[in-house]
């Protein structure tokens, strides 16, 4: 009897003991695990305090934002070149102030907010897609199909009216327009500056490009001063914009000739933008190096639809 109880003893005691050695086993066991998963995500936030994106990913994030499908929410059928007859008017702006004043716009080259809002909505009501010229020539290249009512809205000069009343009507619809600026005009009196410029671009609505380097007669400057005045012009605006840009020019007061179109286009000025007010251009016969448009400054929506349609 004495012999069985102390064996039951013993067993009891090994029975604790080994309780006792699996449950330090399993605390150890834990322990270590907590440690590794501490470590690790010790690690990992230290990683990412410590590894900066790359200048190129950030780059090409910001420059995302920029790029807008204006063809993305089209709902009606599209036609590539060819495919069917299209006419693309071009409304041409120059400055924009409200209230208008009337009194010293002799050349009426200017509109209010107001008038441009009603000239953008009577277009939308309309049916019209607004495109840029970046769009115009993926179309060209058979690239691109457009619907049957498209236009464009262009603005010469650079004027602080493009910011002050034509920037808020483009955000409210969030259509395109592209601003053919004067580079040396940039940040002076009554003209935009390279800030407000890019605040512009930035919202992927506003296409900058070149009106020239001055606001020069260039059918008559010469080959040297054509390609040296545009090219620095071009040049200065991707710099300002932080990106590669399209080459897309526009004539100061429409003067151009044979020979400044074949220049600026062996230099890759591949759309060169004219005045010819009243052409309407047609898909048929597109030529991208004489393209007219229509004037918007002091006209009402209904009068563009009458001249385009």
């Amino acid at each position: 009897m004495e012999k069985i109880n102390k064996k039951k003893v013993a067993i009891f005691i090994l029975l604790v003991i080994t309780i006792i050695a699996t449950t330090r086993a399993i605390i150890t066991i834990n322990w270590n695990k907590k440690e590794q998963t501490v470590e690790t995500i010790s690690k990992e936030k230290e990683n990412q305090q410590t590894t900066k994106p790359k200048e190129e990913d950030l780059k090409e994030e910001k420059n995302s934002k920029k790029k807008i499908n204006f063809l993305e929410k089209v709902t009606q059928p599209v036609y590539k070149k060819g495919e069917k007859e299209i006419k693309i008017p071009i409304l041409i702006y120059h400055n924009f102030r409200t209230p208008i004043p009337y009194k010293e716009d002799i050349y009426q080259l200017f509109s209010s907010q107001e008038k441009f809002d009603e000239n953008v909505k009577t277009l939308l009501d309309a049916g019209y897609t607004f495109i840029t010229l970046e769009d115009l020539y993926q179309y060209d290249k058979g690239k691109l199909g457009l619907p049957e009512k498209v236009i464009i809205i262009t603005i010469d000069d650079g004027q602080i009216g493009c910011y002050t009343d034509a920037f808020p009507v483009l955000k409210k619809y969030q259509i395109p327009a592209t601003i053919f600026i004067v580079n040396k005009l940039v940040g002076t009196e009554d003209y935009f500056n390279w800030e407000q410029a890019k605040e512009m671009y930035d919202t992927g609505l506003v296409k900058i490009h070149s009106h020239g380097y001055h606001h020069s007669e260039y059918s008559s400057v010469g080959k040297e001063k054509l390609i040296t005045d545009y090219t620095k012009s071009h040049q200065e605006i991707e710099k300002q914009m932080g990106e590669k840009i399209q080459k897309i020019m526009a004539y100061p007061a429409g003067k151009s000739s044979k020979d400044t179109i074949r220049w600026l286009k062996e230099i890759g000025f591949n759309i060169q933008v004219q005045t010819k007010y009243g052409t309407i251009n047609k898909s048929k016969n597109l030529d991208l190096t004489q393209l007219g448009r229509i004037r918007g400054e002091r006209a009402t929506g209904k009068q563009i639809l009458n001249a385009i349609m």
